[in-house]
């Protein structure tokens, strides 16, 4: 699982829902070969394909796994009736949209299918939507320079942000990092995920345009899944045995351990314990036969020269576009 950071992006606060059918989805001239309905969880396997074979066009490999698409439709604020709409040819995914919450929102449209209108409708139903929740503008992360970037700009999408995946030199490793006296590197206990939860989300909300996740979707997502593990929920406890530090990893498909998230409660920071953390993980992952090691950052966090400065390099650029609804 190789999550780049989609999905936390604000885009307008709402919590107003609709039902499914007061938002129609309509289908541009031309495409009476085309069936409409929203996405089940039976769907997943499509959409993951859906979502690879777009990432390809412009990236090294893809970066969607089956395991993100579950954990985030797993999340209790998620109602795919509600949320999202899909299109087929016969049996065929030829696009999708997904309002995934916190204003972020997911739409593709395959290759093949592209110049025929159905961009545009995805982007009308996914304004609909939004604002039938109470938002006020949506956004998507999509790759540098690719197809989707340019179809957004010239709908009159923002720029707010820049996004990277990095991954650690083969022939490199991040150096241990002494913790400060009385701290301890562990595992999580099962009654201390509300307080690492609590320390990422925090961190995390620092960002602009950041809203918080509730502790139910952050647990669906992370805690709840066939592929979670005890072993890939690091923290660092100080001397009182108060979690102050988390790095949440999970092994990709391709041999990667990948740290999801790395926060630091703020009163802590500056004193080695996220370097001592994503060390911990990288060597965590080699002594489970995971080869690569990478992570991703965007231009909120101002991170980027300390991945680079421990030896990884950027192996793809994203941008996240906001559009007003």
């Amino acid at each position: 699982m190789r999550c780049i950071p989609l999905r936390g992006a604000h885009a307008g606060r709402g919590t107003h829902s609709v039902a499914p059918q007061d938002i129609a989805f309509v289908l541009p001239a031309g495409a009476d070969d085309l069936t409409v309905r929203p996405l089940t969880m039976a769907d997943a396997e499509a959409v993951t394909a859906l979502a690879r074979a777009d990432e390809l066009e412009v990236l090294a490999e893809p970066m969607t796994e089956l395991v993100d698409v579950l954990g985030e439709w797993r999340r209790p604020s998620v109602d795919l009736e509600r949320d999202s709409i899909s299109v087929w040819a016969h049996e065929r995914l030829v696009a999708q949209g997904f309002v995934a919450g916190r204003g972020s929102v997911e739409a593709v449209v395959t290759a093949d299918r592209r110049g025929r209108g159905l961009g545009t409708a995805l982007v009308a139903w996914l304004r609909a939507t939004s604002s039938a929740r109470g938002l006020t503008t949506m956004g998507q992360t999509i790759p540098l320079e690719s197809p989707a970037e340019a179809f957004l700009v010239a709908a009159g999408a923002r720029a707010t942000y820049d996004s990277w995946v990095l991954e650690l030199l083969p022939d490199h490793t991040v150096p241990t990092q002494p913790l400060p006296e009385g701290h301890v590197l562990d595992l999580a206990r099962d009654d201390e995920l509300p307080a690492v939860h609590r320390v990422v989300d925090d961190a995390f909300s620092a960002w602009p345009e950041r809203e918080p996740v509730p502790y139910a979707d952050w647990h669906a997502e992370f805690i709840e899944g066939d592929e979670a593990a005890p072993w890939q929920r690091r923290v660092v406890r100080d001397g009182a045995g108060a979690v102050v530090g988390v790095a949440m990893v999970t092994a990709s498909e391709d041999g990667m351990v990948w740290v999801n998230q790395l926060a630091v409660r703020s009163d802590r920071r500056g004193q080695g314990l996220g370097r001592a953390l994503l060390a911990d993980s990288f060597v965590a992952g080699r002594r489970r036969g995971l080869s690569r090691a990478g992570l991703s950052t965007d231009s909120r966090t101002g991170a980027l020269p300390l991945y680079e400065g421990v030896g990884m390099v950027v192996t793809a650029s994203f941008r996240h576009l906001v559009l007003d609804v």
